[in-house]
């Protein structure tokens, strides 16, 4: 197939399902007036399937914590830096009157080296648990000095299958480590009285679909069966305006089936709830996780970190992330030339007999 057919078929493609979702919007759009409380399932925890969302008058401290990564695999020996960057806003009538940064507005990433001859895989994971390592501890530290009302993380509130290594893995301890790290940041906010805000940029996530085909569809297979294959976010993009969001739901349908959450203890596995609001008119809906424990209302705590999520992520109408988030990446974000300063001094002070470079890397052509 020729270039050109391929740019025109993508085309064709593409505006072929914008129009299929268009019109599929349209026929969920009706659920909006459903009492969904009526149905009296589990997976049904609002009584509105989209509900308006206020702008919260931002007058507390907020923070945000986000890390940059990169790594190196050499033949003796495996290298990751790793920069992760607290800062928190002092708001002021709806105005930043101070910013702080934690560890400091700047920092060289902290390298951590792995001498076990990792393989391939359990090199990409172990990247992945000392960042998220790095990045909690971050967070809690920042939470005990600063004390914000609202501690917002960049990603899942929950470690990702991916980064969950093989059973015979060697870095499993280094796993369940990530995992009562996570736990501890859940109870240090819990006792600070700090609601933690984790901010999924771009969310591949099929919960909500699901929880729509199997709890609102299921007596209509052909409406149902449309929606097979479509990631929430996209699905969202087409039911939710401006000011709007979905209602909330559990991490899981089954904490025993999953395979980070059936590792937490149960209490935490079951407090993690998300929805997805959609901040600006030309972005898609994020994805917003929080933790809810029982005895309070889902409804109107869902609707309380929505406004504060609303107000943080709606300064550019075509990007929606909260403003902290942007600027702790801005500080946290790696470049390329930094490992390779540790690499060359390394490499100067063994001398030029040591082999520590791939193949792939020292081509002489």
């Amino acid at each position: 197939m020729q270039l050109h057919q391929v740019i025109s078929e993508a085309v064709d493609n593409v505006a072929a399902m914008d129009r299929s979702r268009k019109a599929l919007a349209e026929r969920l759009l009706p659920l909006q007036k459903h009492n969904l409380l009526e149905l009296k399932s589990a997976e049904l925890l609002e009584k509105s399937l989209i509900s308006p969302v206020e702008k919260a008058g931002l007058d507390c401290k907020i923070a945000g914590v986000d890390s940059g990564f990169i790594g190196k695999d050499l033949l003796a020996l495996d290298l990751i830096l790793i920069r992760s960057v607290g800062v928190v806003f002092s708001y002021e009538r709806n105005r930043v009157a101070k910013a702080d940064y934690y560890p400091s507005i700047y920092s060289f990433p902290e390298p951590h080296l792995s001498s076990g001859s990792l393989e391939f895989d359990e090199f990409q994971c172990n990247k992945s648990i000392q960042r998220l390592l790095q990045e909690v501890s971050t967070a809690k530290a920042l939470i005990e000095k600063f004390s914000p009302k609202f501690c917002f993380l960049d990603g899942s509130m929950v470690p990702q299958y991916a980064d969950k290594p093989r059973k015979d893995s060697r870095i499993k301890s280094a796993y369940h480590k990530m995992l009562e790290e996570f736990q501890s940041l859940y109870e240090t906010a819990a006792k600070a009285n700090c609601e933690l805000i984790a901010c999924v940029e771009d969310s591949r996530g099929s919960r909500f679909r699901q929880i729509l085909q199997e709890h609102l569809l299921a007596g209509q297979k052909g409406l149902s069966g449309q929606l097979d294959n479509c990631y929430d976010a996209v699905l969202l993009d087409y039911l939710l305006k401006p000011g709007q969001r979905s209602l909330s739901f559990t991490y899981t349908s089954s904490i025993k089936e999953h395979p980070i959450l059936m590792d937490f203890d149960e209490g935490w596995a079951r407090a993690v709830h998300a929805f997805y609001i959609k901040p600006v008119a030309f972005d898609r809906p994020l994805r917003v996780e929080f933790l809810h424990p029982n005895g309070e209302s889902i409804e109107e705590h869902a609707s309380s970190i929505a406004s504060t999520v609303f107000a943080q992520s709606c300064m550019h109408r075509e990007y929606a992330y909260p403003a902290i988030l942007i600027e702790a990446d801005f500080n946290a974000r790696l470049k390329p030339q930094e490992i390779e300063i540790v690499y060359d001094k390394i490499l100067n002070k063994l001398g030029k007999g040591f082999k520590l470079r791939l193949r792939r890397d020292n081509r002489p052509f």
